[in-house]
């Protein structure tokens, strides 16, 4: 049987016949209670391998704010776009108020940072974009245009030429339009301007905007021809807010926004820009403070568990910390699980194969698939080294190492007093090796600075204690958008229609009503505030005009 849908006959054309065209409707999540939900579209920041896109750090961040946030509240729906697999994509599967909503994306990190692709989020539910001949569909030959669909006068209805059949996954589910977006959450500030274009001048959204920019391309790290820290600064003036990792990062991008903007501008990203600092999953705690590992050849273990970069200080780490110690001393070994040996092949006298534990050297360039193998690993090392860095940011493979029990001594700079003011801090390299050696001789001291940084961590750094102020920002955030007027006539329309009907989705309530140069935004806020209507905790906007008298009987 020939698969119906939009306009079948000119999809043939496209992709052959009896092609499984579309994805197949997404199952039913939610608990369907109705709520006052606040429904949130993440735009990403992806700097890792897209077909490992479980192990990106923005993912594990986003997927660890979702995770708390569900211990605290079940108001919350995520709308979160992502970079398309080969493969299924399942990371989110656990949580019942995430949609995943996948599309072609760069591989290079830096173009990301001015990609937008609006077909592939118009089409995100189509499979293939190849003809019956295997070539390439362009943009403006892609299902949006061939199906010949036309929009009529009201941004809410659509209409076929051809069919009269519209295909109930892709009204309600996938076309932008019925959604509902209370906040966009973008982790990539460049991004912005092309969100609030696409979602407010195409569609009626205007939703507000709570940042979070884990990179700037700030000229002490900028090494490449075409920086977008203009348009990063740009995109955080359209923010309600923007978190940074550090005190220390903000003020490196009000000193660079200084060169190229006015007074008044920069003074307003000082006003936007708040140091979040990441925290660590409260269960990866350690409880204890572990004996470190000595192998069989009673070598102890240094960690330098940060990217083999420039801007992470790594050639001077081998070169003015790790050689000569190990010219002093054979009784260690130094663990670089991010060893990437096409960033820095040969150093100094010695080639990374002499370096190498298994010939006689000092590296050990051990890899784990998995974050368990990882944190235990970490736990048994002597110490870790936080390097100087170039760019003032948060030290995610510092507070691996504090939350598994295993010190580290760190260069004397705002932000690493940020990330733990317990620490022993290094202005030279010399100094530096000294404290390493302190720390390998001197077992009772290091386990005591172990369990320093464990109690801070415990106290200060846990996402149970930060996911509070991420939850009340939120609010603070959607909250601040316009409402429409209760009394006004549009308002009492809506209302008097949705108190005779009982419950309607958003297709449904503005379908025929709603005039393209009307945002549904300001309305979407009083429809939230009114005391008889919620939405429907689920992936499809549902309003539902709740009777006080029954939703106190039910409690």
């Amino acid at each position: 049987m020939k698969q119906k849908g939009l306009n079948r006959e000119m999809l043939t054309l496209l992709y052959g016949d009896d092609v499984n065209l579309f994805d197949k409707p997404k199952p039913d999540k939610g608990s369907g209670e109705p709520t006052r939900m606040k429904r949130i579209l993440v735009w990403p920041n992806i700097t890792f391998d897209i077909e490992q896109l479980e192990k990106d750090s923005y993912v594990q961040t986003i997927h660890k704010m979702i995770a708390g946030l569900n211990e605290k509240r079940n108001d919350l729906w995520w709308e979160l776009v992502l970079p398309l697999t080969s493969g299924d994509f399942t990371f989110f599967d656990e949580f019942d108020n995430v949609d995943v909503v996948q599309v072609k994306w760069p591989q290079n990190i830096q173009t990301t940072r001015g990609h937008f692709d609006k077909f592939s989020l118009n089409t995100s539910f189509v499979k293939k974009d190849t003809d019956a001949e295997g070539k390439m569909v362009s943009a403006h030959d892609g299902i949006e245009y061939k199906i010949r669909r036309e929009r009529n006068t009201t941004i809410g209805k659509t209409q076929d030429t051809d069919f009269n059949i519209h295909w109930k996954y892709y009204e309600d589910e996938v076309n932008w339009n019925f959604k509902d977006i209370d906040l966009i959450f973008s982790h990539l500030p460049e991004t912005t301007w092309n969100l609030l274009n696409y979602l407010g001048n195409e569609w009626h959204h205007l939703p507000p905007v709570l940042g979070y920019c884990h990179w700037f391309d700030v000229d002490e790290v900028c090494n490449w021809q075409y920086p977008a820290f203009i348009r990063e600064c740009e995109g955080i003036s359209l923010m309600k807010k923007c978190y940074v990792n550090t005190e220390s990062q903000k003020q490196l991008v009000l000193k660079n926004a200084k060169k190229h903007f006015s007074d008044s501008f920069v003074k307003e990203l000082d006003n936007k820009i708040e140091p979040y600092h990441l925290p660590v999953t409260d269960s990866h705690v350690s409880s204890e403070v572990k004996k470190p590992f000595v192998d069989g050849l009673g070598k102890q273990t240094i960690v330098f568990n940060h990217r083999t970069k420039t801007y992470k200080d790594f050639k001077n780490f081998i070169l003015k910390i790790c050689d000569p110690l190990y010219e002093k001393r054979q009784d260690f070994k130094v663990w670089i699980p991010l060893l990437d040996l096409a960033q820095m092949k040969e150093m100094g006298d010695m080639s990374w194969q002499d370096r190498l534990v298994k010939n006689g050297g000092y590296i050990d360039d051990t890899k784990f698939d998995d974050k368990e193998s990882y944190h235990n690993y970490l736990s048994q090392c002597k110490v870790g080294y936080s390097p100087p860095q170039k760019y003032n940011g948060w030290s995610v493979a510092t507070t691996d190492g504090m939350m598994t029990g295993c010190p580290f001594i760190m260069f004397d700079a705002d932000y690493y007093h940020e990330l733990n003011p317990t620490a022993d801090y290094f202005t030279g390299y010399d100094y530096a090796v000294k404290l390493l050696e302190k720390y390998l001789d001197d077992d009772k001291y290091r386990d005591e600075k172990a369990k320093e940084s464990l109690d801070y961590v415990r106290e200060k750094l846990t996402w149970s204690t930060a996911i509070k102020r991420l939850s009340e920002d939120i609010d603070a955030v959607v909250e601040s958008t316009p409402s429409a007027n209760p009394d006004g006539d549009g308002m009492k329309k809506i209302l008097k229609d949705l108190k005779e009907v009982g419950s309607m989705t958003k297709r449904e309530l503005i379908s025929q009503r709603w005039g393209s140069g009307i945002k549904f935004t300001p309305y979407r806020r009083a429809l939230m505030n009114h005391p008889n209507v919620k939405d429907t905790h689920q992936r499809i906007s549902t309003y539902q005009w709740v009777d006080k008298k029954d939703e106190n009987k039910s409690k």
